[in-house]
Parts: structure tokens; C-alpha cells; sequence
């Protein structure tokens, strides 16, 4: 082989190693901003997510608090009814 052929061979390997380090940084590059994109929307996703936690946990107290009237409301309009049969009973 002739040295200029040998000098070109090296000069396209050196060449082609450049472009694929360079690629390779791009791609990296480009991970880290995926990466960082993804991180940002699991955030909103946890912040949410928070808010719904919190929303169904007003609302399950909100309906403890009505079960609870529920049954004072039931206990009430039972003793109602004993003292209404009580009262029919000594007439």
C-alpha cells in the first residue's frame, strides 16, 4: 500500500471516531433533557395526585359526618316512633 492511502485510511478512521464521540455526547445530551422533562411531569403527576389524596379524604369525612347524622336521625325517629306506639297503646 502507498502512504498516501494509509494516511487517508487513518485520517477517515480518525475522522468517523470524532463523529461517533460526538454522537455520542448528543445522545447523552439528549437523555438528560428526556430525563429531565420526565422528572418535571412526574412532579405535577405526585402534586396531583396530592390534591386528589387530600380532595377524597375531605370527602370521606364529609361522609362519616352524614353516616354519623344518619344514624343520630335514625336513633331519634325510632324513639319518636316507641313513644308514638306508647302513646296509642294508653289510649
Amino acid at each position: 500500500m502507498s502512504t498516501g492511502l494509509i494516511i487517508a485510511i487513518v485520517v477517515v478512521v480518525a475522522i468517523l471516531l470524532v463523529l461517533a464521540v460526538m454522537a455520542a455526547r448528543k445522545r447523552k445530551v439528549e437523555r438528560e433533557r428526556e430525563r429531565q422533562r420526565l422528572s418535571e411531569q412526574a412532579g405535577g403527576h405526585r402534586q396531583e395526585a396530592d390534591l386528589h389524596a387530600s380532595k377524597a379524604q375531605e370527602h370521606e369525612e364529609t361522609a362519616q359526618e352524614a353516616a354519623e347524622r344518619a344514624e343520630r336521625e335514625r336513633r331519634l325517629s325510632q324513639r319518636h316512633g316507641e313513644k308514638a306506639d306508647d302513646l296509642e297503646q294508653k289510649l
